[in-house]
């Protein structure tokens, strides 16, 4: 089995027992991390590579950083868009292949307020990732997984509460447009393909309110592949356990299992 995780850690140095304890707890093949907070300088390369993990990171000197951690060698690794130099995605957006899987690990902008420069800037940065997928690959051909903090939850039944969210940031009309669009180039949710009716599966849970405690989250963090690799999925769950744990990260992991 070759298993897929992600996982926005808010915050690699702070989380980096939580890290090291779930990796030997789940042992995934391939992590796809975001939100480390770290430059690449202060990332905790030997804590990875003593747990047998290879690690690619793209850091930056403010709340972004994605990673991928694998079990095998990363080949190929890209950092930020390659037909745009934006300095934000390069803290945002990494690719690497493993096992003739091109991962991508992405940490989309949150957005800030509905209608602010910076939610402009999420809707730009989501259709980009569509412009990216359709000049680079086939989702009838290439095996392709968008591993990551997506920031929008898709659907109403991602949401604990669909009508007081609606219209509010990671729920509003036009991100769910424009990830939609993202996904219509050939995505298929790794999550909703084996659970497509299930209700109350979240991955983010506000810190405050007791929000956790009651189930009161979003399912915004996604694993999604290409119509070519959906075939050989054969399950996919949300990690809870660590969003219990003290001083945990408000995001929980997702995983994704394959036969390859």
């Amino acid at each position: 089995m070759f298993v897929v995780a992600t996982w926005n850690v808010n915050s690699v140095r702070m989380r980096l027992e939580h890290l090291k304890r779930w990796l030997k707890l789940r042992a995934p093949d391939v992590v796809c991390l975001q939100e480390t907070k770290a430059t690449d300088k202060e990332f905790p390369y030997s804590e990875m590579e003593a747990l047998g993990y290879y690690v690619a990171h793209a850091g930056g000197k403010g709340r972004n950083g994605v990673a991928i951690l694998a079990r095998e060698p990363l080949e190929d690794v890209l950092v930020g868009f390659p037909e745009t130099d934006d300095p934000e995605a390069r803290e945002r957006f990494l690719a690497a292949t493993v096992r003739g899987v091109r991962v991508h690990s992405v940490y989309i902008p949150n957005g800030g307020s509905v209608g602010s420069d910076y939610f402009l800037y999420k809707l730009e940065f989501i259709y980009r990732l569509r412009e990216y997928f359709e000049n680079h690959f086939d989702p009838d051909r290439d095996y392709v997984a968008l591993c990551g903090d997506f920031n929008v939850a898709p659907e109403e039944i991602d949401v604990y509460d669909p009508e007081l969210l609606a219209g509010q940031i990671c729920f509003h009309e036009r991100e769910r447009t424009a990830i939609k669009l993202l996904q219509e180039w050939g995505f298929v949710d790794a999550y909703r393909a084996v659970h497509p009716e299930e209700r109350g599966a979240y991955t983010w849970w506000d810190y405050q309110f007791g929000a956790f405690k009651a189930n009161r989250g979003m399912r915004i963090d996604h694993i999604w592949i290409s119509r070519a690799l959906a075939p050989k999925l054969k399950d996919a769950l949300i990690d809870r356990e660590p969003r219990g744990w003290e001083r945990p990260s408000d995001h929980a992991p997702v995983l994704a299992f394959f036969e390859l």
